[in-house]
């Protein structure tokens, strides 16, 4: 059975409480192409594919946190740190990642990228006129975002394979540009097409605005945002939550909320700040003075991922005004904060100490969202700061015994992608 009919068989299953007519097969152990030929059908496909995007998307912001300042990690004693440093995303070094690791996250995406393609005809052919475009504008809406987060995460020489006219469609190795390019026209077919929904408008805009600071545009990414609400939300689907450790594992790594981690990293945990709320996990093995904290947000049954927001909106049009020099950028920021009982800020006065408080405010309000690694890489690339000046540098604390890595991107898996893609004869590339 082809993974795209199990995938289906998924989503028949997810509906069949509000659509049996769904299973109204002629074989009842069997579902044909003609079987899903129709408005359903096509709705299933689509269902499966915001599912399975809502779901990859909480292993990539679990990433994305170990990988930089969001989270640190505690080792049991008996444990070979040197070794898991190697293999691991959390210490930024992916030498040994690239060619024997197993990335089920960011390589998941790839694969809703493609479930996204082969739903686009089916909407398009059998969707009702009053949803078809809402319907188009969500798919191609995902479909640029997950590009975008490959981009702002993946080091270079990543592929974006692709079906077309139902035959696939293997891409050769993308620079981190040229996956942005095509992330953005993706995203301006899903503003083309949007129609009544403030949801798959929201994610459309936002992620276009993400794309466009990362580009350097910074006027049109806060033109692009401008129209979307504050309280505008999408969040993920069916309940896909981010979750954190609260209780030690006695023979097992521990994660928990980072703090002032390797140096340069924001202080998450011992801020008090209303964005994080933190309850004590326990203490460092390897330091019984250093206090360890999670964070119940996102623990709750009912608990959705935020994937887009107005609160980003915003702080994409704080960062414009701040690159234009519009003494604006400040205001929006305390607008925002007062929502959460904050008191206004104080300007540092200084160029880079202004740009140092966007970030960490952006990095308090999009706390486990899988934004922290763009921001890092965009200080970078944008404001031309050094990668030992933005992540985490010098001894792993506790005393474990080893360094962070240097790596500032996430390596794909080489390995996997040559399975199938005969483009793919390297790894990494040098490059943005």
């Amino acid at each position: 059975m082809s993974t795209l009919r199990r995938s289906l068989l998924l989503s028949l299953s997810l509906m069949v409480m509000a659509c049996h007519g769904l299973l109204d097969v002629n074989d009842p152990t069997r579902i044909g192409d003609t079987d899903i030929a129709n408005a359903n059908g096509a709705n299933a496909r689509r269902l499966q594919v915001t599912y399975e995007f809502s779901v990859d998307m909480i292993g990539v912001m679990q990433d994305v946190a170990r990988f930089t300042d969001e989270w640190t990690q505690d080792f049991p004693a008996s444990f070979n740190v040197t070794y898991d440093r190697d293999v691991m995303l959390d210490q930024r070094n992916g030498d040994a990642l690239q060619t024997t690791g197993s990335d089920i996250h960011l390589g998941s995406l790839d694969q809703v990228f493609v479930q996204a393609a082969i739903a686009l005809p089916a909407v398009r052919a059998y969707s009702p006129d009053a949803v078809r475009g809402d319907f188009l504008a969500h798919l191609y809406a995902i479909r640029g975002y997950i590009l975008l987060q490959m981009a702002e995460d993946l080091c270079p020489g990543f592929p974006a394979n692709d079906v077309v006219n139902n035959l696939a469609a293997y891409s050769g190795p993308l620079t981190t540009d040229s996956a942005f390019t095509l992330a953005g026209a993706s995203l301006d077919s899903a503003l083309k097409y949007v129609h009544d929904s403030t949801r798959f408008e929201t994610l459309a805009r936002v992620a276009k605005g993400r794309l466009l600071l990362d580009r350097g545009r910074y006027d049109s990414a806060a033109a692009v945002v401008a129209s979307v609400p504050t309280t505008s939300v999408y969040l993920s689907e069916w309940n896909a939550r981010v979750s954190m450790p609260q209780d030690f594992c006695s023979d097992c790594e521990t994660f928990a909320i980072g703090n002032r981690e390797g140096g340069n990293g924001l202080a998450f945990a011992s801020a008090h700040d209303p964005r994080i709320p933190v309850n004590v996990l326990g203490v460092r093995r390897t330091n019984p003075s250093d206090t360890l904290y999670y964070t119940p947000v996102g623990q709750e049954v009912n608990d959705r991922a935020t994937l887009a927001s107005g609160t980003e909106a915003r702080l994409i049009q704080a960062e414009a005004a701040l690159h234009d020099g519009n003494p604006g950028w400040e205001a929006i920021l305390d607008s925002l904060r007062v929502t959460v009982g904050l008191s206004p800020l104080v300007d540092p006065g200084t160029a880079n100490g202004r740009v140092d408080l966007l970030y960490s405010e952006r990095a308090f309000w999009l706390f486990m969202t899988g934004r922290r690694l763009g921001d890092l890489r965009r200080l970078i690339w944008n404001y031309g700061r050094s990668a030992t000046s933005v992540f985490p540098t010098g001894n792993y604390p506790g005393g474990s015994g080893g360094q962070y890595g240097t790596a500032t991107s996430i390596p794909f898996i080489q390995s996997d992608q040559q399975h199938f893609n005969p483009h793919m004869t390297s790894g990494c590339q040098s490059g943005a």
